[in-house]
Parts: C-alpha cells; structure tokens; sequence
C-alpha cells in the first residue's frame, strides 16, 4: 500500500521579531510616493538594522 502521508509546511508572518518590529517599523512611515520596490527595499534595510544591531551584541536569537 502506498503511503500518502502530505508534509505540509505553514509559513506564518511574522515569523521572528525582526520581521515583526521591521513591520512595525514600516507601518508608521510615511510611503507616500514610493514604489513597491522602494518599500520593499526600505523594510530589507530596517530588517537587516535591526538584526545586525542585535548580532552585534551577540544576542541574535532568530
């Protein structure tokens, strides 16, 4: 008999603090007049702000 057992993966956002502070973050910025890529790009930067301060520390807990 075959085995039809599915693995099935749900990704959840946030998924760590860093990606829940750099929402944060974004949603009190004014983005009026960036494009998508310029949001996404400022969100990118904030993320990796926050995680390289944290690293810096070293208390990256991901």
């Amino acid at each position: 008999m075959a085995d039809n057992t599915t693995n099935i993966s749900l990704a959840t956002f946030p998924s760590n603090k860093f990606e829940a502070l750099a929402m944060l973050y974004m949603q009190q910025q004014n983005l009026a007049g960036m494009s998508p890529e310029q949001a996404l790009d400022r969100y990118q930067e904030v993320y990796a702000k926050m995680r390289d301060h944290e690293r810096k520390k070293g208390q990256v807990q991901y």
